[in-house]
């Protein structure tokens, strides 16, 4: 089999994971009972929430969750998919776990709402982590050490935290007895940080019957920002850039090294590196990045010339200071990162194939095909062979929907604040259900400062997030849910 599903009963849970058109009922049946079960508690009224109790219950749950290496290469989910899954069995809700290559695993969970004509919510989170050096960190990365009120370890916001808020929303709609009027689907994938082939790329293409009624998407990409001014604003990522990874490989004669020719394989490599670090992409502002910058002006976030950014960025002044910010820079042109070298294992032996992966992201609307023939001109070397290792077209959603109506009524109630759709400079698992035709944004209701040391923990060393950070994001998902959901927010 390509994959398989993990589960004490195979048939009971698939079904129930499953869309109701796909089950063995009659739908009218399904809904008469879902009606009656909401009416009845409609009738009692919805239980409160204990919100010290969720609080507590999540710490902990994030701090095992973070225990479970998953560190990717090669990424071993399945423990942590098995962790999540018995987390809503737990509660009654229906869940499973598909495992798409050998330790490879994905968990998927349904709370099912009261009408089936709404199109299904998906919550997206990925369970696989980037490597992190023990070295670097003040406590053990994988340790999920809560100190100080804050939950340590790699994950903590790239991407286990944001599952956790995600699935404590689910818990608690469950328990207070909160019907909704669309299905909330759950989806933890792996693979992510790799490109996603064996999770949500592997999801959409063989267990593409789970999603069919889906119409929207939450995943990272997108949060709560507080700007140099101490304002918030929902930043949603309605567009991201997309990857270009590429291994350049360059061949030669070994030898030794005492005796070099005047062109090795090394000598090939490095120059074809210094022409492409030398090489300056040309400036583009596409419309999500064009809006932004726009719409951050119009709300005086962003001095007045950031209105209209393409223009501004004719005045040579006003280029050089904007492109002189690296994030600012990446949304205006594709970039070019050499990221990964490898020569010869020994100081003294002229190595006959080296090679340098480099990492390059694209803004939306380019071409794949015609960035790479373009770099080849730019290396200029005919003996430098390129071979692509990821790559995809960017694909966007709109920014008005029935789900960022809801986002923004969120930000009005909880901080009245604004909601500015964004590009990411980066790329996430949304894309697979972008071209599905599904609406994905690209936000959890969690705070990140523009300025503050949380926002260099991604990737970075000491990874963590505060418990009143996740307490508070667990109060806005659920919200949020609550709003589109069709029932009312409290």
């Amino acid at each position: 089999m390509i994959g398989r599903l993990l589960a004490g009963s195979v048939g009971s849970l698939i079904a129930a994971l499953r869309p109701r058109t796909h089950q063995r009922v009659l739908a009218i049946a399904v809904a008469a009972s879902l009606a009656l079960i909401a009416n009845s508690a409609d009738a009692a009224g919805p239980r409160s929430i204990d919100w010290e109790a969720i609080t507590r219950e999540a710490t902990g749950f994030l701090s095992k969750y973070i225990q479970i290496n998953t560190t990717n290469p090669p990424g071993n989910e399945l423990a942590a998919a098995q962790f999540l899954k018995e987390k809503f069995l737990a509660d009654g809700i229906p869940a499973a776990v598909f495992e798409s290559q050998p330790g490879r695993g994905i968990v998927a969970a349904r709370l099912r709402g009261v009408n089936q004509h709404h199109k299904t919510l998906i919550l997206l989170s990925h369970m696989d982590v980037v490597p992190a050096d023990a070295a670097e960190w003040q406590q053990p990365p994988f340790s999920g050490l809560v100190k100080d009120g804050e939950i340590w370890g790699r994950g903590a916001l790239d991407d286990k935290g944001p599952g956790i808020v995600e699935l404590m929303a689910m818990l608690a709609l469950k328990r207070a007895g909160i019907t909704l009027n669309r299905d909330v689907l759950f989806l933890a994938t792996a693979d992510e940080e790799e490109g996603g082939r064996q999770g949500a790329g592997w999801v959409v293409e063989h267990q593409s019957d789970l999603i069919a009624d889906a119409g929207y998407l939450l995943n990272e990409g997108g949060g709560i920002r507080i700007d140099k001014n101490g304002l918030a604003y929902y930043a949603v990522s309605t567009a991201e850039k997309a990857p270009l990874w590429l291994r350049l490989t360059a061949t030669g004669v070994s030898g030794h090294a005492s005796t070099p020719p005047d062109q090795t394989a090394v000598t090939h490599l490095v120059g074809a590196l210094n022409r492409l670090i030398d090489y300056v992409p040309p400036v583009k502002v596409v419309t999500a990045v064009q809006n932004y910058y726009r719409v951050m002006a119009q709300l005086g976030r962003k001095p007045a010339e950031f209105e209209d950014l393409a223009k501004a960025l004719r005045d040579p002044a006003f280029s050089r200071k904007f492109l002189a910010e690296p994030a600012q820079s990446a949304a205006v042109r594709n970039t070019i990162a050499p990221t990964v070298l490898s020569g010869s294992l020994k100081i003294n032996i002229i190595p006959a194939s080296v090679f340098a992966e480099v990492d390059c992201r694209l803004l939306p609307g380019e071409d794949p095909n015609v960035v790479v023939k373009s770099l080849r001109d730019v290396i200029a070397d005919k003996t430098i062979k390129i071979d692509e290792l990821l790559s995809f077209q960017s694909v966007s959603s709109p920014d008005k929907s029935g789900l960022m109506t809801a986002i923004q009524t969120l930000a009005k109630s909880h901080d009245d604040a604004p909601v500015v759709a964004t590009m990411l400079n980066g790329f996430t698992d949304s894309h697979y259900f972008r071209q599905k035709g599904l609406i994905a944004y690209g936000f959890m209701p969690l705070e990140f400062g523009e300025v503050q040391e949380k926002a260099h923990m991604v990737h970075g060393a000491n990874e963590r997030i505060s418990v009143k950070s996740l307490r508070d994001g667990i109060q806005r998902m659920v919200d949020l849910l609550r709003i589109f959901g069709g029932r009312g927010a409290r």
